[in-house]
């Protein structure tokens, strides 16, 4: 990047300001789906995705006050995360900055632990060249089995993991022609399971901790789209437990540049929180993209044999459904395929094509929103979003969910706009 900048200072260099879109993202943790149910509390803790056009100068972050996952947090602890997602603009460049900090860090029983992590994706695009790095990233105190790792160790560096498998320290991965698109993934410890163990983690699990993205594209097209679609959402006033042990599961996205014509998919499979939650089943999709009249982008989420609250609301299945298009200039919008089946709250049957946005009072815990769709002007860049149940918390309660949790089941959105 060093290279970059100094071309930018050159006298007689007149670089106009480079025309494309911002991309990464940043987390705590994740997990395969080789993992299995814990990976309910790895899976995309502290989320947080880089718009397409950038955050304007602006800081944007994510963050939760503990991790815990395992019997007694024996797979991982730590005091907190945060994830950050920022661009800025000079006369001549764009600029991007994602980074994932994690505190007090314990993973494996003490195994490896660390003071500090922060992972670091910058990415810094001129109108002839774009280059990425992971300056920046490092460990504070970091050991492994009880010996120290250099605070400056080598990116990809691979350490034997007794009795587990391995782990990549600093993993990191850039691609890119560097002329007209660069793009960059830091992984500050990911965990590869290759041996059977103590700790049940099952042979081809892994984990990741410490992750941050970045990138940009120079493009020509005039439009972008964007999506995303997630089983299960809880909010940070839920605390620490809810956010680990729900958080936010089987997500699914579509990128600015679409999905290449793929559906890309992801689910989850027996999720339980006693008294809060049960789950069956949960599956998400995106799939979007630029077309020969302009663009499309669709997601949706469809959940499973699904008991909330201790049974105040039970439902068979849901299916969320946000779809948005540019065709000819003209933006459409569409929720057509949400649908609800066996939906009962209170007690009461509720009919499959539920009114959008039916607010049902829940006696001394809050209310919920059925079928909640959130649908902007035509005119409007904003997505096109639904939720197939959002539930606040508005008083003391005897499931002890703190007042102003918010639980988001079956969610999709999606966007199409003029570049």
């Amino acid at each position: 990047m060093a290279s970059v900048l100094a071309e930018l200072s050159s006298p007689g260099v007149a670089l106009a300001l480079p025309n494309g879109t911002y991309q990464g993202n940043a987390f705590a943790t994740n997990s395969n789906i080789k993992v299995g149910p814990i990976g309910v509390a790895l899976g995309n803790t502290a989320f947080i995705p880089c718009p397409c056009t950038g955050t304007n100068g602006d800081t944007l972050s994510s963050s939760v006050n503990s991790l815990t996952a395992g019997v007694g947090g024996n797979i991982l602890n730590g005091a907190t995360a945060i994830s950050t997602v920022h661009t800025a603009e000079t006369t001549t460049a764009k600029i991007v900055r994602n980074s994932s900090t994690i505190q007090a860090l314990n993973l494996l029983n003490g195994l490896i632990t660390a003071d500090a992590l922060i992972a670091v994706a910058n990415t810094t695009a001129t109108d002839s060249a774009v280059i990425s790095d992971a300056d920046g990233s490092t460990f504070a105190n970091l050991k492994i089995a009880g010996v120290p790792v250099a605070v400056n160790v080598a990116p990809n560096t691979t350490v034997r993991l007794p009795g587990i498998g391995n782990v990549t320290l600093k993993k990191t991965v850039t691609v890119g022609n560097g002329t007209t698109a660069s793009s960059i993934v830091v992984e500050m410890i990911s965990i590869n399971v290759t041996l059977a163990n103590s700790f049940g983690l099952p042979v081809g699990a892994q984990i990741v901790v410490g992750h941050a993205a970045s990138g940009f594209f120079h493009t020509t097209t005039s439009v972008v789209v964007a999506g995303t679609s997630w089983v299960t959402y809880v909010n940070a006033a839920a605390g620490s437990l809810l956010q680990t042990s729900i958080g936010l599961t089987a997500p699914s996205g579509i990128g600015c540049q679409g999905t290449g014509g793929k559906i890309l998919t992801n689910s989850v499979t027996a999720l339980n929180v006693a008294g809060v939650l049960s789950l069956g089943t949960g599956n998400t999709t995106a799939i979007g993209g630029p077309t020969a009249t302009g663009a499309t982008a669709k997601t949706t989420a469809t959940l499973q044999n699904l008991n909330l609250l201790n049974g105040l609301i039970r439902v068979a299945a849901i299916t969320a459904v946000a779809e948005t298009k540019i065709v000819n200039g003209v933006r459409t919008r569409s929720t057509n395929g949400t649908a609800f089946t066996g939906l009962k709250v209170l007690g009461i049957n509720l009919p499959i094509n539920v009114k959008p946005n039916t607010k049902i009072a829940l006696p001394l815990l809050g209310y919920v929103i059925l079928n909640e769709q959130i649908i902007p002007p035509a005119t409007s860049n904003a997505p096109t979003r639904v939720n197939g149940l959002h539930i606040r918390i508005t008083t003391a309660n005897s499931l002890k969910l703190p007042v102003g949790t918010e639980l988001i089941l079956a969610h999709a959105d999606s966007s199409a706009y003029n570049f």
